[in-house]
């Protein structure tokens, strides 16, 4: 009877901290997974902030949103650039990026003061001011076609490539969509203000 019972009371310790291991080696991964989950809503949350600051600064007249360059870290947004730019310009920029849904603070440190200034030669020679426009269209429609995909709710803007090319936009992506994602991101694109045409050859179908 004795063995019996050392026997019995072995086993039971044993499998009590089998159960302790287990609910500790369980607990492990949620925690890691919720960690992750956190870490990639803050990606997206940046990544779409980024974009629509980017978007709105490029349709904004009057400052050189093609020159700014838009970084985001938790929702701090950072505005810097290569060229001058006024304060007045600089001011706008700030007050635009203010108005984006996530934004927490503004930091347009990296903006070079002096006003806007006038590159030599450029209005020297026609080709070079219209290869110039045409390359500041692509980006303008880039940016606007990132955005409009990145807010639109139902489809993966944020793994959508976009390149333009005279107006020409490609979309692709390393993940797979859906027909109707696909259908919903050319017509997104199809509507934006210089687009001539849409190829979506790249979106791989699930």
């Amino acid at each position: 009877m004795k063995k019996f019972a050392l026997a019995t009371a072995t086993a039971l310790t044993l499998a009590m901290g089998a159960n302790v291991a287990f609910a500790q080696t369980s607990q492990a991964p949620m925690t890691l997974a919720a960690g992750e989950a956190t870490k990639a809503k803050e990606s997206v949350s940046d990544t779409w902030i980024t974009t629509k600051v980017k978007a709105d600064l490029l349709t904004e007249k009057g400052i050189p949103g093609s020159d700014i360059k838009v970084e985001t870290n938790k929702g701090v947004v950072s505005l810097s650039s290569d060229v001058a730019v006024s304060d007045s310009q600089k001011a706008t920029a700030v007050a635009i990026t203010k108005k984006i849904k996530g934004v927490t603070a503004v930091s347009a440190d990296g903006l070079l003061a002096g006003g806007a200034t006038k590159a030599d030669g450029i209005d020297k020679t026609k080709g070079a001011a219209h290869d110039a426009k045409e390359t500041t269209s692509d980006t303008w429609i880039t940016t606007k076609v990132k955005a409009d995909l990145v807010t639109e709710k139902g489809i993966p803007g944020t793994d959508i490539k976009v390149e333009t090319n005279k107006g020409v936009v490609s979309l692709s992506s390393p993940t797979a969509v859906t027909a109707s994602q696909k259908e919903t991101a050319v017509a997104i694109t199809k509507k934006i203000k210089g687009v001539k045409a849409v190829s979506a050859d790249g979106l791989k179908a699930e």
